[in-house]
């Protein structure tokens, strides 16, 4: 039965998970709040701003002066109509207020402003969280905390282990060592070694000793999932968090690059890769486990990873629609329009059959076959 197969939520996380599904919504908005607002600027008649995709039903629609507002099922996305996407719409061919009569400096600034606000909002959150909370050192607290509980049935839950206990002596051996890695590898290996074995297990819980006792399974694992306080130093000053929030970015943006290289040639593993689903249950996890900082700071290298995608030449992204402006620009003339919407429409049943494929790829390592078990 599937009820046997799929691993119910942690409803202890719900306020988390609303916290990121809230996050994420807004660097959806903010994006087509980009392009709205550069359209309506440039004089592009602007007929509907969409919150999610437009397939399935549409929760809300409401008409607001000359454009409609609409929020749908399938809340992954975002768009922003214009009169030139529907071929029926009575407004004339020739009228100013149709995208494709404006100049191309004016349909550039409308195609680029949805990733230029990602890219600033993420900044800005960035060093708001520095600032307020101080930047990562890359290191953890030398503590290894019971992330989360993953089975109710588990040996972990029998024993009575809670998520937020501290690990802090395992088969009588005292964990510790000079970092929260080595610490951690100390956890796994004691119960590996331990395997199909009762065990004495001395957790800290709200700073008190609690003595337990659990057997791991025949492999070594007891059903939870190891998480870490990470470290924080101070900021300087304003221009302190300025440069590192740029320094920290620009790396986030090196390493984005370096893992679409990868991706590209085959040297990543699809199934690894997170959409929505998994951003959300690790980003409520990271609050939950390190404070609502971390949510803010994935949030903010999302915003920035979602400027950086939008902009690569792909049809049906913001960059294929740049690339055709960039041509124009060079060879004096636009590419022929049907040729575009021909490259557009594959371009984005491409881009729904990956979204797809990331949707089925998140339930089955969220829910179904947990990647961090």
């Amino acid at each position: 039965m599937i009820y046997e197969l799929m691993a119910l939520p942690d409803l202890s996380r719900i306020g988390s998970i609303l916290m990121m599904l809230v996050f994420i919504s807004v660097l959806i908005i903010a994006h087509e709040m980009g392009h709205f607002l550069v359209a309506r600027r440039c004089g592009v008649k602007v007929e509907r701003f969409g919150f999610g995709l437009p397939f399935g039903p549409t929760l809300w629609a409401k008409k607001i002066g000359d454009v409609e507002y609409c929020i749908h099922a399938c809340l992954f996305g975002g768009y922003v109509s214009f009169p030139d996407d529907d071929p029926e719409n009575p407004l004339p061919k020739d009228s100013p207020e149709r995208f494709e009569n404006k100049s191309i400096a004016a349909r550039f600034a409308v195609m680029v402003a949805g990733v230029t606000v990602n890219a600033i909002l993420g900044w800005v959150l960035m060093f708001f969280v520095f600032m307020a909370w101080g930047y990562p050192t890359g290191e953890a607290e030398k503590k290894v905390l019971i992330g989360n509980v993953l089975s109710e049935t588990s040996p972990a839950a029998k024993a009575g282990i809670h998520k937020g206990d501290e690990i802090s002596s395992v088969a009588g051996t005292k964990i510790q060592g000079k970092d929260f890695m080595v610490m951690m590898t100390q956890v796994k290996d004691l119960l590996k070694k331990n395997s199909s074995h009762t065990i004495p297990m001395v957790v800290l819980r709200a700073g008190k000793p609690v003595e337990l006792t659990v057997t791991p399974s025949d492999k070594g694992t007891v059903g939870i999932q190891l998480g870490a306080v990470a470290k924080y130093a101070p900021v300087a000053g304003p221009l302190d968090g300025v440069v590192r929030t740029s320094s920290f970015l620009g790396d986030v943006i090196q390493k984005q690059f370096v893992a679409l290289g990868k991706l590209f040639t085959g040297q990543t593993n699809l199934q690894e890769l997170a959409g929505p689903i998994r951003i959300v249950d690790e980003g409520s996890k990271m609050i939950d486990q390190n404070g609502v900082q971390t949510g803010l700071m994935l949030t903010a290298i999302i915003s920035v990873i979602l400027a950086v995608m939008n902009l690569l030449p792909i049809p049906a992204l913001d960059g294929g629609h740049i690339f055709f402006l960039l041509i124009e620009a060079v060879k004096g003339s636009p590419v022929k329009q049907e040729f575009r919407e021909r490259v557009t429409q594959y371009g984005f049943l491409g881009l729904l059959a990956l979204i797809c494929f990331i949707l089925l790829n998140d339930i089955n390592n969220t829910f179904i076959n947990p990647i961090n078990k």
